[in-house]
């Protein structure tokens, strides 16, 4: 359990830090694709050495690292995009919402056990989303074409989490879970250092101090909020379609909380509604294993 704990705490610390981006005028583009390379390093001083070279193709797992440091990048991009054009509250509510793909895949895939509690407990947790994310006023009113951005954060944060419990099942052990962030943090890292070179080059982005730094405040809790993650799917007391739920609400309650007490931010009544009920759905979800 105190892998699932730390995750929630890493990945709550990564939606917070964001928030702050905005506020210090951190170019988010700039700070995804050199947290990237923080990962990199980070894991690679964790590990003792630096893994990557050619051999790396002949493991099982490598074109999933290849597909997975992809959809990163990618999904943390189209997060960056929709919270401005869309909105926070819509973006937040897809990126969680997407709990559901990974738990119906759990259960389709390794036949694991879908008790009452557990299902009481994930419509909890859905409702949960809805309820704390909701406003009294939206934040933006774009055009309906832009929800294709929190479309594709659904579906795009479902399938890393889909994909990170494959690997985790079928390939990875404790000798070669390191091996395998490092490889997919790489990938991340190259085609996030193309395209923000792409934006350089026509003039659309400058890289700043504040983005180095911003880079490396996010990088290296990024790279522990995935281990973490990861030894949590390995917990044999609780099935990934408890744990992943548990995981997505647990960063939700710990991000809202965080913008209550130090941020100050006002809540309506379905918000705190919404916090209360995630309680319930970790418990229900907890008691149905």
């Amino acid at each position: 359990m105190l892998f699932l704990v730390l995750s929630i705490l890493f990945n709550a610390y990564i939606g917070i830090i964001f928030k702050f981006f905005d506020k210090y005028k951190v170019n988010q583009m700039a700070a995804i694709a050199i947290n990237y390379w923080v990962c990199v390093i980070t894991g690679s001083i964790f590990l003792g050495e630096f893994p990557i070279s050619t051999e790396l193709l002949a493991y099982n797992w490598s074109a999933y690292a290849f597909i997975i440091g992809l959809l990163f990048i990618t999904v943390f991009n189209f997060i960056a995009i929709s919270s401005v054009k869309v909105g926070i509250t819509i973006t937040q509510a897809a990126n969680k919402l997407s709990l559901a793909i990974p738990v119906i895949f759990s259960v389709i895939l390794y036949q694991e056990e879908i008790t009452l509690f557990k299902i009481m407990g994930i419509i909890v947790a859905l409702i949960a989303v809805y309820l704390t994310t909701i406003k009294n006023k939206e934040a933006s009113t774009g055009k309906a074409a832009l929800f294709i951005y929190p479309i594709l954060i659904f579906l795009g944060s479902g399938l890393i989490d889909t994909i990170m419990k494959y690997v985790e099942f079928n390939f990875l052990n404790t000798n070669n879970s390191n091996l395998y962030l490092i490889s997919l943090f790489f990938i991340a890292a190259i085609a996030g250092t193309i395209y923000l070179s792409y934006l350089i080059i026509v003039g659309k982005a400058k890289v700043h101090y504040r983005d180095l730094l911003g880079g490396l405040l996010l990088g290296i809790p990024n790279y522990f909020s995935i281990y973490f993650f990861i030894k949590a799917l390995q917990y044999k007391d609780l099935s990934s379609s408890a744990i992943i739920p548990i995981n997505n609400i647990g960063i939700l309650a710990v991000v809202s909380l965080f913008g209550i007490i130090v941020l100050r931010e006002k809540l309506n009544t379905k918000n705190y509604i919404g916090l209360a009920l995630t309680l319930v759905a970790i418990i229900l979800i907890y008691l149905g294993g």
